[in-house]
């Protein structure tokens, strides 16, 4: 009963990220579009990036939907194993930081065209990409040297055994 409640509130929370993802595709081209109706070419230029900023939110709160639905109900899995972790992570990751890095440039082509201040927060931003891009490429290091760890079959055999004693004991009659 958990399970099947678990995977619904996983479901509509995908399918809701998925939504507000396509709204943030059309408040970006009604944007662009009130820009060039404006026949003003600062206003289209910052309708253009206002417009880019959305789609780059609107890729990664859709990448956010399918790593739900993957993850948590096409693939009913458990995440034992360090590769998968790190596949899984690492992808996950991947996706922000890719966003971030995007809203960062829209964010420095927006600064260049105010004043020399409002380069700060683009600056901080492209800071943080930079140490998750390293976060990364630390999680990454430690994983495989964990996979690259020689596990005994017999040892591992026998903690997936109590393992499973352990989720049959917590099963109603088990």
């Amino acid at each position: 009963m958990f399970q099947i409640a678990s995977r619904a509130m996983y479901l509509l929370a995908a399918t809701t990220l998925a939504l507000f993802a396509l709204v943030f595709i059309g408040v970006a081209a009604l944007t662009v579009v009130e820009g060039a109706v404006s026949m003003h070419p600062e206003q289209l230029t910052a309708a253009l990036l206002d417009g880019v900023g959305l789609i780059v939110l609107s890729i990664a709160v859709f990448e956010i939907a399918k790593y739900l639905y993957e993850e948590e109900i096409d693939r009913d899995r458990e995440l034992r194993h360090a590769d998968e972790a790190r596949r899984t992570l690492t992808k996950f990751l991947t996706t922000i930081i890719v966003a971030a890095s995007l809203e960062g440039l829209v964010l420095v082509f927006e600064a260049r065209t105010s004043e020399i201040s409002a380069i700060v927060y683009p600056s901080l931003l492209l800071a943080v990409v930079v140490l998750m891009v390293v976060g990364l490429a630390s999680f990454q290091w430690i994983g495989r040297r964990a996979e690259s760890i020689r596990i005994d079959p017999a040892v591992s055999a026998a903690e997936e055994a109590d393992d499973r004693k352990g989720t049959d004991a917590q099963r109603p009659g088990g």
